[in-house]
């Protein structure tokens, strides 16, 4: 009785297995390049962007651009993503200076995520 048990269960987990593999689609490339930076280094009450390329294969992903200045969220950003080009751009705060300022892109296609990360001192 507990042989019978033992497979089903092996069928059923191996079921539930290639369901969620089919759910989330085959695993993609994601590549991330960046082109630009400017200005560098950032400047307080400037505006400051990230160029990169982003190439997804074989169909689009998503893509996220996340802000941080001297350890806390910076959320008054923009992302255009056109064709390959990504460019994240915002204005730095005036009170700023002399802070950590972290960027970074992140890509997703199916399973596969590609991050990047860059850090500058605001002056």
């Amino acid at each position: 009785m507990i042989g019978w048990l033992a497979a089903l269960a092996a069928v059923v987990l191996a079921a539930a297995a290639s369901l969620s593999s089919a759910a989330q689609g085959a695993p993609g490339d994601v590549r991330v390049d960046v082109l630009s930076v400017t200005p560098r280094p950032p400047r307080a009450a400037q505006p400051f962007e990230l160029v990169a390329r982003v190439e997804f294969s074989p169909a689009p992903g998503s893509l996220r651009c996340s802000v941080w200045i001297g350890g806390k969220r910076f959320r008054n950003i923009r992302l255009v993503w056109e064709s390959s080009t990504a460019r994240c751009f915002f204005r730095v705060p005036a009170g700023a200076r002399g802070k950590r300022l972290t960027i970074g892109l992140a890509a997703t296609q199916g399973g596969s995520l590609t991050r990047t990360t860059l850090a500058f001192r605001v002056s």
